[in-house]
């Protein structure tokens, strides 16, 4: 017990990393730099290295976040798969000759617009996609996928919009759209900007050794890219 209460009680130099008692001082002798206790600063770039080289160390970008972490794009982008999985049994037309009617794009796909099916099978499979990753490197490795899933409503209620049904057979035909196909637009472009973004970026993560036999400590992770 005693031990421990005089480990405790050490003040370690950030800069050096020299230990004191902390009845010694507040201010390293030698480098001029406030202590602190020693329990709270980080490992060494000597542990780090010697950690690496073991395969021990877990890279800032490998770590494991909890299931109900939502930062770094990864909430956003579930968010806004989910909305656009529910805008897709919205009212998109409303079809008033020759007869009245209101349709979503789940009534159209199940018509003769089958092709609107991708979009919502896209924002389906994002939804587990995003959801089993844990690590800002898996974010990262997704962020194409994720993309071009969410873009696939774009590119099909676009088509619809630009090429709207015809009257065929003298049968009069008059269709207004409704604000479902547009609202789909809008959650398209944002799921597309929240998937390049999804994981962040790797030049806020902490300084870590990456080469062991490279003399220079400033070395970081930021910026590279696992394979």
């Amino acid at each position: 017990m005693r031990y421990a209460s005089l480990v405790a009680r050490l003040l370690a130099c950030p800069f050096c990393r020299s230990l004191f008692a902390s009845a010694e001082g507040r201010q390293c002798p030698e480098c001029g730099v406030k202590l602190v206790p020693m329990e709270t600063l980080p490992e060494s770039l000597d542990a780090q290295a010697e950690e690496l080289a073991a395969g021990e160390l877990v890279l800032p970008e490998q770590r494991v976040f909890p299931w109900n972490y939502f930062g770094r794009g990864r909430g956003a982008l579930l968010l806004i798969a989910l909305l656009g999985l529910g805008l897709f049994f919205a009212p998109w037309v409303e079809l008033r000759m020759p007869e009245f009617s209101v349709r979503s794009g789940f009534d159209l796909a199940r018509g003769r617009a089958g092709w609107l099916w991708g979009g919502a099978a896209g924002w389906f499979i994002t939804l587990p996609l995003v959801w089993t990753r844990r690590t800002i490197q898996r974010l990262r490795g997704i962020r194409l996928v994720t993309a071009l899933f969410a873009a696939m409503t774009l590119i099909e209620a676009g088509m619809l919009l630009s090429t709207p049904p015809q009257a065929r057979h003298g049968v009069p035909l008059e269709i207004v759209w409704r604000w479902g196909i547009y609202a789909s637009l809008v959650t398209s472009v944002a799921g597309v900007v929240a998937a390049i973004r999804l994981g962040g970026t790797l030049r806020d993560l902490p300084r870590i050794v990456t080469d062991i036999a490279s003399p220079d400590p400033r070395q970081t992770s930021s910026g590279e890219t696992l394979h």
